[in-house]
C-alpha cells in the first residue's frame, strides 16, 4: 500500500486514518525486521561456528579471510541479507510517506484555519 499517491484524493477528516494505517504498516514491516535480523545473526552464527571449528585456519588473518569468503558464497546468508536490506529500503520510504501524510494534514489544517480567521476578520469587518 503506497499512501504518497492518495493524499491528493483525501479529504481532512481520512488523514488521521491514513497516518493511523501507515503507523500500522511500519510496525509490520519493524516486525519482519526483527525475524529478518534474527535470521541473518543465525546465518553469521553458522559461519562463525564453521570458521572456529576448522583446525586449517592457524591466525586471525585466516579466519577473517575465510569468513568473508563463507558471507561471500553461503548462499543463506546472502539471501538473507538481502531481504534484510529490502525490508529497511522499505521502512525508509514508508517513513518518508509518513511524514509526507502528516505534513500534508498539518498544512491542510492551516489553511482551514486561514479560512476560518479570514471569514471572522470580514465578518468584524462588516459589523
Amino acid at each position: 500500500m503506497r499512501q504518497g499517491i492518495l493524499i491528493l484524493n483525501m479529504q481532512l477528516n481520512e488523514y488521521p486514518t491514513a497516518i493511523s494505517d501507515l503507523q500500522k504498516e511500519i510496525l509490520h514491516i519493524d516486525q519482519k525486521l526483527r525475524a529478518q535480523r534474527e535470521t541473518v545473526a543465525f546465518c553469521l552464527n553458522s559461519i562463525d561456528r564453521a570458521i572456529a571449528f576448522d583446525q586449517v585456519l592457524k591466525n586471525d588473518s585466516q579466519r577473517k579471510a575465510k569468513r568473508t569468503e563463507l558471507m561471500e558464497t553461503d548462499a543463506d546468508y546472502i539471501k538473507a541479507n538481502g531481504e534484510l536490506k529490502r525490508l529497511e529500503d522499505l521502512r525508509a520510504e514508508l517513513d518518508i510517506d509518513l511524514q509526507l501524510l502528516r505534513n500534508t494534514f498539518s498544512l491542510l489544517k492551516l489553511e482551514r484555519r486561514e479560512k476560518i480567521a479570514q471569514i471572522e476578520l470580514n465578518a468584524a469587518i462588516a459589523a
